[in-house]
């Protein structure tokens, strides 16, 4: 009975990729020819290759408008025992896409977790793609239960796979859901870190730029801006409406309150968001003031009065020492206040990924350093003599 079952079914396939090749020759000679293609591979029990062309074949134009889910009913369910497991999920990727009711396709891929759970990244994969669907039917307890799971198991994987960048995308969804700018923030650059920024449509480019630009400038902890103004993706919001907002990231990755304050106009009037947050906004800018001016002072001089950082941050030098207390709290800088002195003796800044502009002020500084290092190694040599009584 097993046996003439799958005979039943085998001759069902044959029928159905028959149909598709004659339907095709009649439409598109380019698309016979694959429907031809997966036709031969089938017959012969070529199943690597046959997944392997399937994998591509299935972001053929022609299911554009539909398609796929026929697909696996009349091929890929028959096949699906021969299809390594991390392939047969990315078809059903694919396959998931045509089913607009959530719970129902989270019903179809349910069943597969049990047919790939040999395979690590496979799971992870299937669960993350769960987790999506999850989200959309706006389940966020089981969407993060998921990705929790997944967290784990990807800490045990080696090396960046394209599963990677399926979790880390989800993760960021996640995150921007809950409104954790931060959380967002640090696993949407961790997406990108695992594709090709080319290989994304320019309004998922700029869509993904701004977003990441809004949490930049609202999540509480980010201070470190300069990755992202050096990423490729941002640059997709140049001489676009929302330009804007890389002249801001770029004045408070600087720590220039003069051009911030100028550009407040236009982030207030474009964003809802940055304008409700406003006093965020404006102690992140005056923060970063702070290390700008240490990360300037360099090591010839360590100690900074309260003017000179008063008028970096543009407050009164009264608040002066409020202000490097809330730097000192959260690790942006170590060092000591001398209330008498008016003075802060800073020994340390939190290391950052520096704009070109920055770079150059660093090199300037090393520049001199080294200056006063060889006319120290002078005076040493030249007063060597006298010391030896020569």
């Amino acid at each position: 009975f097993f046996f003439f079952s799958n005979f039943k079914m085998a001759s069902a396939v044959v029928n159905f990729l028959a149909l598709r090749t004659a339907e095709a020759q009649n439409t598109s000679a380019e698309l016979a020819e694959h429907w031809q293609e997966i036709e031969k591979l089938y017959s012969r029990r070529l199943w690597h290759q046959l997944t392997v062309s399937l994998l591509s074949f299935v972001h053929h134009d022609s299911f554009a408008k539909g398609g796929l889910a026929e697909l696996y009913e009349n091929l890929i369910k028959d096949i699906e025992d021969r299809i390594k497991p991390l392939s047969l999920v990315t078809l059903l990727q694919r396959v998931v896409e045509e089913i607009e009711d959530e719970n129902m396709a989270i019903d179809f891929l349910t069943p597969f977790k049990e047919k790939v759970k040999t395979e690590p990244l496979a799971i992870i994969r299937l669960n993350t793609t769960i987790a999506e669907l999850y989200l959309s039917a706006q389940n966020l307890e089981k969407a993060e239960e998921l990705i929790k799971e997944c967290e784990d198991s990807l800490n045990t994987q080696a090396g960046v796979t394209p599963t990677h960048a399926d979790y880390y995308k989800v993760a960021a969804a996640l995150q921007q859901i809950k409104g954790n700018y931060a959380g967002y923030y640090a696993e949407a650059l961790r997406f990108l870190g695992c594709v090709d920024i080319n290989s994304l449509p320019l309004e998922e480019q700029a869509a993904r730029a701004y977003d990441l630009g809004l949490a930049a400038l609202l999540g509480e902890e980010i201070y470190n801006i300069g990755e992202l103004l050096e990423h490729e993706i941002i640059q997709v919001l140049k001489d676009t409406e929302k330009q804007w907002i890389i002249q801001l990231l770029s004045a408070l990755n600087s720590g220039d309150v003069a051009k911030f304050n100028e550009l407040k106009p236009v982030w207030s009037k474009n964003s809802s968001d940055l304008a409700e947050n406003e006093a965020l906004l404006t102690e992140k800018i005056k923060l970063l003031s702070v290390m700008e001016v240490v990360f300037k002072t360099g090591t010839s001089d360590s100690r900074v009065s309260f003017s000179t950082l008063a008028a970096a941050a543009g407050i009164a030098e009264n608040d002066v020492e409020i202000l490097v207390m809330k730097a000192l709290s959260l690790g942006l800088v170590r060092g000591t206040i001398n209330e008498i002195d008016k003075v802060v003796e800073f020994t340390w800044v939190q290391p950052r990924i520096l704009s070109i502009k920055q770079l150059t002020s660093m090199r300037d500084l090393l520049g001199e350093w080294l200056k006063k290092v060889d006319e120290t190694s002078e005076l040493i040599a030249s007063q060597a003599p006298k010391q030896a009584g020569l």
